[in-house]
């Protein structure tokens, strides 16, 4: 009886990690047609083909075409963790800029974005989720600035938005224009120089 519960078992494992296989494989592909040729390219035949897994098997993991599109885009946005705000306004500060620095400067990332920007304009599922994405990030940044408020570094009339347009600018242009390696120093001169300006005021 153990011996087939533990084989059972062992199945059951094996099935589960080629399930996750698969479906790696084909999120990877779907996202490389997307970068490489725009949404347009990124049908279930193509993202089978480019795969290598059967469309049976794709069709186990998303029901629609479209319902891959949305795991595509859901894998690809970057990890939404909350600041620790326990290490104070300067420290979250620099973490909170400096994880968005490692996002931005990687090449990937600057290859995916215009294609998840330009599927947001055409699928109100996906805008939404952009856009909650967004929302969070903002949330973050406001809890931030909302303890630099409180410890006595920033005024309370600080601005979220145009903080993170001071501090993301920079980042983004580097990250567009293809200067990857100076965006992680970016993030630290940027911070650095915005508390700078709230000490000698």
């Amino acid at each position: 009886m153990t011996d087939i519960t533990t084989d059972r078992s062992r199945s059951s494992t094996e099935t589960s990690t080629r399930t996750s296989k698969s479906r790696q494989k084909l999120l990877s592909a779907a996202t490389e047609l997307l970068v490489e040729s725009g949404p347009r390219a990124v049908t279930v035949d193509a993202v089978a083909d480019a795969s290598g897994v059967a469309k049976s098997t794709l069709y186990r993991h998303w029901s629609s075409r479209d319902e891959m599109l949305v795991d595509v885009v859901r894998c690809n946005l970057p990890d939404d963790s909350a600041p620790d705000l326990s290490i104070g306004f300067e420290a979250a500060l620099h973490a909170y800029v400096a994880a968005a620095a490692d996002t931005l400067g990687d090449p990937q990332w600057s290859r995916i974005l215009p294609a998840l920007l330009s599927l947001k304009t055409s699928m109100p599922e996906l805008a939404a989720m952009v856009d909650a994405d967004r929302a969070a990030k903002s949330g973050a940044l406001v809890s931030i600035l909302q303890l630099g408020v409180a410890e006595g570094a920033l005024p309370a009339s600080v601005d979220a938005e145009d903080v993170a347009s001071l501090m993301f600018g920079p980042l983004a242009l580097a990250a567009i224009t293809g200067d990857h390696h100076r965006v992680r120093h970016l993030a630290v001169y940027v911070v650095d120089r915005f508390i700078a300006s709230y000490r000698s005021s």
